[in-house]
């Protein structure tokens, strides 16, 4: 099965037809419209009823897209909670799959989620999104958990580590987080700002193709480039 996760930055219903280029079977995208409350006829046709979406703003939220012949499932417990912006969805009646977009305080979010849901998160879990986070950046999360530790995203690597959930960029390429060579987020739109702040996390040896877009190609539409993967279902 083929996964696309992509923070699009607004507009999605003008690059949706881009994006579908990769011929995924569920999309994860951040920062789309409500499909529900959208005015444009082929968007809505793309989402289609497959697909959930949630957000404040309805020209903002966070979407799970996904071919008519997947099952998604909606893990209401999981969805229907004080924390914005996750998706929790059961997919063929198979594995379970968490869509994130973090928003201030970004990796706080995460780890605050992580430990009013943890018994969702197991090895059958997959977890992609933009994260907002990177390892360079821990020393700005003074917040402790539950168990004093920082809510930084080292901490939060370590909780996922231990549910047997490992970075599925990092388990591939045996870089250490905070040092990545390879990039998913351009700040200010400017490819000499480079960061690694989109994740996909999942079982060891789950994840069989990872690829992260191309920025020369991306950057026209997004300071994030998608990140494709496939999974052994």
């Amino acid at each position: 099965m083929k996964i696309v996760s992509w923070n699009c930055a607004s507009k999605f219903r003008e690059k949706y037809t881009s994006i579908i280029e990769e011929d995924a079977d569920i999309y994860v995208i951040c920062e789309c419209e409500d499909p529900a409350r959208a005015k444009v006829k082929e968007y809505v046709e793309f989402a289609g009823d497959n697909y959930f979406w949630t957000g404040d703003l309805h020209y903002k939220g966070l979407g799970i897209f996904a071919k008519d012949r997947i099952k998604l499932e909606k893990l209401a417990e999981y969805c229907d909670t004080p924390f914005k912006n996750f998706i929790a969805l059961r997919v063929n009646d198979s594995f379970n799959l968490l869509g994130v977009w973090a928003m201030p305080k970004y990796v706080e979010m995460i780890h605050d989620y992580f430990d009013a849901n943890s018994d969702l998160f197991d090895d059958n879990l997959i977890i992609c999104g933009d994260f907002n986070s990177n390892a360079i950046w821990n020393n700005q999360h003074k917040t402790k958990d539950s168990e004093g530790n920082a809510k930084d995203q080292t901490n939060l690597n370590k909780k996922l580590n231990k549910k047997g959930l490992f970075s599925a960029y990092h388990d591939l390429t045996s870089e250490k987080q905070g040092k990545e060579t390879q990039y998913t987020f351009y700040l200010n739109w400017n490819l000499d700002k480079p960061y690694h702040i989109d994740y996909v996390y999942a079982a060891k040896d789950r994840v069989i193709g990872f690829k992260i877009g191309d920025a020369n190609k991306w950057i026209e539409l997004s300071d994030h480039v998608p990140i494709t993967f496939e999974i052994k279902e």
